[in-house]
Parts: C-alpha cells; structure tokens; sequence
C-alpha cells in the first residue's frame, strides 16, 4: 500500500522506453535485461577477457569487474549524472550494478575485506559539490563488505579527459596515498569509467605500498579503445 501510495504521488518511468515503474526504479525489467552487459559466468576476471587483455595491457591490479562498454546508453546516463546532476539516471546505474555484482559474486565468491570508493581531490569536491561515484555505489556495497576512507587524494591533478595516455600516467604519479596498513588485504577499488587504466594503477600502486596483498578495480565502465 505504501509504494502504491508513493507511485501514485511520485511517478517514475524508465529512462529507455518511458513505461511507467515503480518509484525506486530506474529501468524496467525488460530494459534491463536487454542492456549489453559482461558476462561474468564466462570470465570471472575480466583481465582474463581476450580483447580486454588487449585494449589494458598494463593493468596493476589484480582483477577486474565493470558493468559494460562506456557507450549509449551508459554513456548518456553517466555524463548526465557527473556533469549536471541529473541524479534520476542514478537509479537505472544502480540497478545495473547491482546485477552485475551480484552476479560477479556468484561466480567468485570470494570477497574482498574492504571497499574503497576513489576520492577526488578536496578543491575538486568543492567545486562540484559531491562524488557522483558515491553517490551510485555506497549503498550497493554494505550487503559484500565495509567501505573504508583511508586512500586519500593528496595531488590535484588535470582533468584525465583531455591528456594523452603517457601524460595520464605523469598527471597521477603520486596522486594518491593511503593512512592505514593494509597488510594481507584484499582490497576492492572503486571509480565510475576506466578508459587507460591510470588511475586505478595510481591507486593499486599506494594501497599495495601500504601492503595490501591483492587490489581489484571496480569500474562502471570501461572505455573500448
């Protein structure tokens, strides 16, 4: 009766095809299951994916998840949610992920001790005001593992979207450091679109000088190269 109640008030639609859903949705089931997804019951690890090997041949971490290819309408849904807020595609994000990762951890049910959402860089945060990654994957992640803060971006950096791959590397030499010691751990690293890889290397590289035993990269999704 509640959610009848709020569907009434507060009417949702599908961001794809526009029939009406419930409120806490973004995407109908049948939207949903037509999306282009990875397939984890195929490569557990999506390092071991041929043409993903291909495209990230320099990956530093220890295995890789992501959703899907950065293209429509991921693309669209994305930019829309970093760029100007538009915080109504956060729903059908989080019903993507929540399907891939519940997938992901079917498949290799072995979990990682921590998760660590990336941070931007304190003067970054003000001007925009929030992580829109944050804002998609905190509450996805309690059900899997405790979230953990201690990576800190101590460098601001350029814009990644207009430098080459080699000035990616330069840009975030030193970008991040971490506050605790992460002996044995496995830790799971967090960001929304991977394109060369840098900053998840960046940050694998501070967290495994901090001792952690294995890195993974949680991605949203992956630029096709």
């Amino acid at each position: 009766m509640k959610q009848a109640v709020l569907n009434w008030l507060f009417p949702s639609y599908c961001v794809q095809c526009q029939i009406p859903i419930t409120a806490n949705l973004g995407l109908c089931d049948y939207c949903l299951e037509d999306l282009p997804l990875f397939d984890f019951s195929k490569h557990k690890n999506l390092l071991h994916r041929p043409d993903i090997v291909e495209m990230f041949p320099n990956c530093e971490f220890d295995k890789l998840f992501a959703c899907a290819f950065y293209q429509p309408p991921f693309e669209h849904w994305l930019k829309r949610l970093k760029f100007n807020n538009q915080i109504h595609y956060k729903k059908a994000l989080q019903q993507v992920i929540q399907k891939q990762l519940t997938q992901f951890f079917e498949q290799s049910p072995v979990l990682p001790n921590i998760f660590i959402i990336l941070p931007l860089h304190k003067s970054r945060f003000v001007t925009r005001g929030f992580n829109q990654v944050s804002q998609v994957w905190q509450p996805l992640l309690s059900q899997f593992a405790p979230l953990n803060n201690s990576l800190i971006r101590n460098k601001k950096t350029q814009a990644q979207s207009a430098l080459s791959k080699a000035k990616r590397v330069k840009n975030l030499k030193n970008a991040f450091v971490c506050t605790e010691d992460m002996s044995g751990k496995t830790v799971a690293i967090i960001d929304d679109v991977m394109t060369t890889g840098a900053t998840l290397n960046a940050a694998t590289y501070a967290l495994k000088q901090a001792g952690a035993k294995h890195v993974w990269a949680f991605t949203t999704c992956l630029t096709p190269i």
